[in-house]
């Protein structure tokens, strides 16, 4: 079980609704679930809801999210817009906690500049700020960088970094937002 990062594409739309009622993030984030309610006819309509996404887009970066960030920016909690995305920037969905805080969002517009910066980036850049050693000392989450360990979540880091790219070049083709939180998963 661990600190895991979910991005979900968003339209503008959904976002302003979910600026106004902070409440609704929870059918985001437990879209799957809301989803299945919503087809049963005994589910009354929900008096607010979200509108259905025109794309269906989701990823996870799992535990190495913060790994991901280091690697982008070369710092621990903090980086410039747009490579520090996955720590800073955005704006809060109110103060409804989904796990480790409130979910922040992206609009459209500031999801074309993030995807252009993360698009051009290359796992050869990312690498150069692989630093195990500097990763354990600086609690780098989930703190497995040195040895064997080190190669696995680095291999990882860079497999769901490219995840990541894929996913935001589709959000921004679909002129889509972005909803990110941090929630506890376990994941196989």
């Amino acid at each position: 079980m661990g600190v895991h990062l979910h991005l979900a594409a968003t339209s503008d739309l959904n976002i302003s609704r979910l600026m106004e009622n902070p409440k609704l993030i929870w059918t985001l984030v437990f879209a799957d679930q809301f989803n299945a309610m919503r087809t049963n006819p005994h589910f009354p309509p929900p008096r607010y809801a979200l509108e259905p996404e025109p794309v269906q887009l989701r990823e996870t970066l799992g535990e190495y999210w913060h790994g991901i960030h280091y690697l982008m920016c070369g710092q621990v909690w903090s980086g410039h817009f747009p490579d520090a995305f996955l720590i800073d920037g955005g704006s809060y969905v109110g103060d409804v906690d989904v796990g480790y805080g409130p979910a922040r969002v992206f609009e459209s517009c500031e999801v074309k500049h993030i995807t252009q910066t993360v698009v051009n980036k290359t796992a050869a850049e990312l690498v150069r700020n692989f630093d195990a050693n500097q990763m354990l000392d600086e609690d780098i989450y989930p703190q497995i960088w040195d040895g064997n360990d080190g190669t696995l979540a680095l291999d990882a880091c860079l497999n769901r970094f490219k995840a990541m790219q894929h996913f935001m070049h589709h959000a921004a083709k679909n002129h889509l937002g972005l909803t990110l939180y941090l929630s506890r998963t376990t994941e196989a």
